[in-house]
C-alpha cells in the first residue's frame, strides 16, 4: 500500500551518522545517529541497521515512506526492539560513514553516501546498492585502498540482468547451512550472524527459495517462499526482502519453532 506524510521536520534529520565499531564479511556492527542527537541506536547487522534506519526517518516523517513494507503471514515487524545507547563521541572504532536520504521511493532508498570524513561521497539508488557501497567501503578501510565505484556500480546483484532468464533466478538462503552466495553476498550474515547462531543452538532451520524476476530502480523483485512457514509473498525490492526473512528469523527464535503460515494470498 503506498503512503505518504507530510512533513516540515529540519533537513538535519535526514542526516545519519553510522558508527562503525566492527566488520568482517558482511557482519556489520556500530551505532547510528540521527541528526545532532547524541543518543544512538546500536545495531548488530546490516537488517537491524537498514530497520533501525528506515524507524528513524519514520519517527520524524521524512523522507515520506511511499510504500509500507511487507512481511511474510505469521510474523510481525513490531518484534523488534531499537537498543539505544549514548556515546561521548559519533566515531566508530573501525570506521564512520554518512549518510543523507532524499527519498524512500520503490519500496527502497536514494541518497548519498561520505566517507572519509566527507572526503568521498557517492550517489546511491536502492538500499542495495548502498548496502554495496557500504560493502566496500568498509573493506577498502581495512585493507587500505581505494573504493573502486564503478566496479560497485557495476556489480552483478544491481546490473547483472544477464544472469536472468524468462523465467527468473532462483537461490537458496539458509540462515544455518552453509549454501552458495550468490552475487557474492553473504545473507545469513546480512540478516544476523547472532541470530544464525542462536537458531544453530535452538536446532532450528530457517530457509528460503528466492526467485529475482527483475532487477529494477537497481534492486530486486520478485517472490520469497518460506520453507518452514509455508508462506510465499512478492517482494519489491531488496531491502523488502530483507524486511521479510528478518521478521520469519525473528518469528522462528521467539516462538521457538516456525510458526506455519498455511498458503499465501
Amino acid at each position: 500500500m503506498a503512503i505518504g506524510r507530510m512533513s516540515g521536520v529540519s533537513e538535519m534529520d535526514r542526516y545519519l551518522t553510522i558508527a562503525v565499531d566492527s566488520y568482517d564479511d558482511w557482519d556489520i556492527r556500530g551505532v547510528i545517529f540521527q541528526g545532532d542527537n547524541s543518543l544512538g541506536v546500536q545495531f548488530g547487522s546490516f537488517a537491524e541497521m537498514i530497520i533501525n534506519m528506515d524507524r528513524l526517518f519514520d519517527s520524524v516523517g521524512a523522507p515520506k515512506q511511499t510504500f509500507q513494507m511487507r512481511n511474510l503471514p505469521g510474523t510481525s515487524p513490531e518484534a523488534f526492539q531499537m537498543r539505544s545507547v549514548k556515546k561521548a563521541e559519533k566515531k566508530g572504532k573501525l570506521h564512520t560513514i554518512h549518510i543523507y536520504l532524499r527519498f524512500r521511493y520503490h519500496a527502497s532508498w536514494q541518497g548519498t553516501i561520505l566517507w572519509d570524513d566527507g572526503k568521498q561521497k557517492q550517489l546511491f539508488e536502492s538500499g542495495l546498492q548502498f548496502i554495496l557501497l557500504a560493502d566496500a567501503v568498509l573493506r577498502g578501510s581495512q585493507e587500505g585502498k581505494a573504493v573502486e565505484i564503478l566496479q560497485v556500480l557495476n556489480h552483478p546483484a544491481i546490473s547483472g540482468v544477464e544472469f536472468l532468464d524468462p523465467g527468473g533466478k532462483y537461490m537458496e538462503i539458509s540462515m544455518t547451512e552453509e549454501s552458495e552466495s550468490p552475487f557474492g553476498i553473504n545473507y545469513s550474515r546480512i540478516i544476523s550472524s547472532d541470530a544464525a547462531d542462536t537458531l544453530k543452538r535452538m536446532g532450528q532451520k530457517v530457509t528460503f527459495t528466492v526467485k529475482i524476476m527483475f532487477m529494477e530502480h537497481f534492486t530486486w523483485q520478485g517472490i520469497l517462499y518460506w520453507r518452514e512457514g509455508k508462506a510465499q509473498l512478492p517482494f519489491r525490492s531488496f531491502k523488502e526482502m530483507i524486511y521479510m526473512i528478518s521478521s520469519a528469523v525473528e518469528a522462528t527464535i521467539t516462538d521457538g519453532k516456525p510458526q506455519e503460515a498455511g498458503r499465501s494470498l
